[in-house]
């Protein structure tokens, strides 16, 4: 498959109502990500194990809507990766400071379900090929960020109803928010192949330093 690909209009005009309305009804769960050490992502976040007890409906709509056209995408069946508070969530970005830098994901693939979108927040994304040579740089040069800035890359702009399903450990990608008004509001699935086998060791590192 393609490293990434945008489904446009993925979302009906009644889901993005119901599930935005279930979100801000649930508001008070969503807590702070601190990018600890200046190192993970800062968001605000509702986990997978939240979802489960408190927005059942959207571990349904994952398994119903998403996961079907994600394995049709990824080409093979998947499953949603190990961790329970990781394999989904909520992602808030209502501050100019929120954002991912730089990074390559411990699960193989995501599915991000745009839900709003009203401070330009983009998703940019290095060629598979460049980020394979990037990918021994990344942890050495991983507190200067920004030097992979000057690589070319792609600025994808999820629009509320779009599904952008990127294969994230194999491209160097971040997330950036442009305006210091409004909101984005990420609905994400995350898989891997029905055969790939947990790594702790990763696991702990990645929560670690995200929550």
């Amino acid at each position: 498959m393609d490293s990434w690909h945008l489904v446009k209009n993925f979302m009906t005009a009644g889901e993005l109502q119901q599930f935005n309305r279930l979100i801000w009804n649930k508001a008070e769960l969503l807590v702070e990500t601190f990018g600890r050490a200046g190192l993970g992502p800062r968001y605000r976040v509702i986990d997978g194990d939240q979802i489960r007890k408190a927005i059942p409906e959207i571990e349904a709509y994952g398994e119903r809507r998403v996961r079907p056209v994600a394995e049709r995408l990824a080409g093979q069946p998947l499953r949603l990766m190990g961790s329970s508070k990781r394999s989904m969530r909520i992602q808030v970005y209502d501050q100019k400071r929120h954002g991912f830098r730089w990074h390559f994901d411990g699960h193989s693939y995501a599915a991000i379900l745009t839900l709003k979108n009203t401070n330009r927040g983009q998703t940019h994304v290095i060629s598979e090929g460049l980020s394979r040579i990037l990918r021994f740089l990344l942890y050495p040069l991983y507190p200067v960020p920004q030097v992979f800035s000057i690589v070319p890359y792609q600025a994808i702009v999820g629009e509320a109803g779009d599904l952008l399903f990127i294969g994230g450990s194999r491209v160097l990608h971040r997330g950036v928010t442009l305006e210091r008004e409004g909101e984005r509001i990420l609905l994400v699935y995350t898989y891997d192949e029905t055969d790939r086998k947990p790594n702790a060791i990763r696991d702990r590192i990645a929560r670690g330093l995200n929550y």
